[in-house]
């Protein structure tokens, strides 16, 4: 995954990429065992779930292909569709296309 950063109207921004449904099931974010290996927090039988972890959202038909997150100290935006060559854009474009992002409210989307 690329990250861009620019300036526009001295505010800086960063931009990447999002293209949901990217990870396969049950691949560990960080690649790793996090579970700690204390005995006592260690597992003791077989899993106890009824269902499978399923962490995933839904995205609107907009961006099931992915989309361009923008993100200044105080503001988050979005752009879909992906443009192909965004990662070799210049600052310039990348605030046009910024400029063109809707805004996200609340800042614990993606």
């Amino acid at each position: 995954m690329a990250l861009r950063g620019f300036q526009q109207g001295g505010v800086h921004w960063q931009v990447w990429s999002v293209i949901p449904g990217t990870r396969k099931d049950g691949e560990r974010r960080r690649g790793r065992d996090r579970r700690s290996p204390d005995p006592v927090f260690l597992s003791r039988g077989p899993d106890r779930r009824k269902a499978a972890d399923r962490r995933s959202v839904a995205v609107s038909a907009a961006f099931a292909a992915g989309w361009l997150v923008f993100q200044a100290p105080h503001e988050r935006r979005r752009l879909a569709p992906i443009p192909a060559d965004w990662e070799t854009l210049s600052s310039d474009d990348l605030a046009r296309l910024c400029e063109r992002a809707t805004p996200v409210h609340g800042l614990s989307d993606g």
